[in-house]
């Protein structure tokens, strides 16, 4: 961090402190005379009839953040699922005890038959 911020700051020109307020009251009015005052101008103007679409679509804010995190994350999550899914839940420790339960299941079956025949024979 810069150490000097605090007298650069002091250096400033003072218009530039009022700037930020100045540039709100100009949006205020601006914003009162197309909407309230005279709302005609706005739909009569070409180039505003242009920008409709671009300002209804939020600047595409949506679309350009799903094409850079949404997608690339998807593209991640399959690639996890995949990775822990079937490589660690199936070679791992779910998948062992899966086995373990498959062979005593097995091995179950086949000693019922057993004891059956043997208690029938």
């Amino acid at each position: 961090m810069n150490p000097h911020i605090i007298e650069d700051m002091e250096h400033m020109p003072h218009w530039l402190g009022w700037l930020p307020f100045v540039m709100m009251v100009i949006g205020a009015v601006t914003s009162y005379l197309f909407y309230i005052q005279r709302p005609y101008i706005p739909s009569n103007c070409r180039r505003a009839a242009d920008a409709l679409p671009f300002l209804l679509n939020k600047w595409y804010f949506d679309e350009l953040y799903d094409l850079i995190f949404v997608r690339r994350r998807n593209g991640s999550a399959h690639a996890v699922e995949v990775g822990d899914g079937y490589i660690i839940d199936g070679f791992g420790p779910d998948g062992v005890s899966a086995r373990v339960l498959d062979v005593t299941r097995n091995v179950v079956k086949n000693t019922d038959r057993i004891l059956y025949h043997y208690a029938f024979g």
